[in-house]
């Protein structure tokens, strides 16, 4: 486990608990790592086990039929990975990949079970992620379903730019973990669609952008497009 929550991402499972908490997770499984592209999770898969990301990101995306690839979220240290198929026993929804080397906890179901019906505030930290995670999505959905591509690209440059941005000279600075397809997924638009919003954004003063890295230069404009 980490030492201290500096290194875990705000709100996420493990920063929520105490480190008295987080040390009793720390025995009821193995710690392991996973290079950069390693599946840690696959969709349909029949498995209860548990991770906690102690450092690095993944991506959960589905993958369809024709094996096209659509990105529904990211997760960053501290967060809890297998929380439906645990809570559920049913298949995971989705697979699960590594954007750079991941540190997890991997912990049997049954294991982690027992320990939240005697630490009853973890099993509440974790009852509220859930509780978050329905709703972050429900709001995606809506948002698909009323939003243009712009909207919704600008939507999910606002929020890599509150998770990663850093404050620079010309405007927020984010270094993207995600290429450009996979930001098409995510917005649940083509690439090509993407990249003419994009290319739209830049023309309009709103962002620059480079190799793996963009600058949001109006975040306000960025964030009423999203509205």
């Amino acid at each position: 486990m980490p030492d201290t929550t500096t290194e875990l991402v705000k709100d996420t499972f493990l920063a929520r608990l105490s480190p008295d908490e987080r040390d009793g997770l720390s025995g009821l499984g193995a710690r392991l790592r996973f290079p950069r592209g390693a599946i840690l999770m696959f969709e349909n898969e029949p498995d209860d086990r548990v991770m906690l990301i102690l450092g690095g990101r993944v991506k959960v995306a589905h993958i369809d039929g024709d094996g096209r690839e659509t990105l529904l979220s990211i997760r960053d240290p501290g967060d809890v990975l297998g929380e439906l198929a645990f809570i559920d026993g049913e298949p995971r929804s989705a697979t699960v990949t590594a954007l750079e080397a991941v540190d997890v906890l991997v912990m049997p179901g049954g294991v982690f079970r027992t320990h939240l019906e005697t630490t009853p505030r973890v099993a509440v930290v974790l009852l509220e992620i859930v509780a978050r995670r329905f709703r972050e999505a429900t709001v995606k959905r809506l948002q698909f379903g009323a939003s243009d591509t712009m909207a919704r690209l600008a939507a999910r440059i606002v929020e890599l730019a509150e998770r990663y941005g850093e404050p620079g000279a010309d405007g927020v600075v984010v270094r993207s973990p995600i290429s450009q397809e996979e930001l098409a997924g995510w917005t649940g638009a083509s690439r090509a669609g993407v990249a003419q919003a994009l290319q739209s954004m830049r023309e309009l003063g709103w962002i620059r952008t480079e190799r793996r890295r963009l600058i949001v230069t109006d975040a306000a404009a960025l964030r009423a497009r999203a509205a």
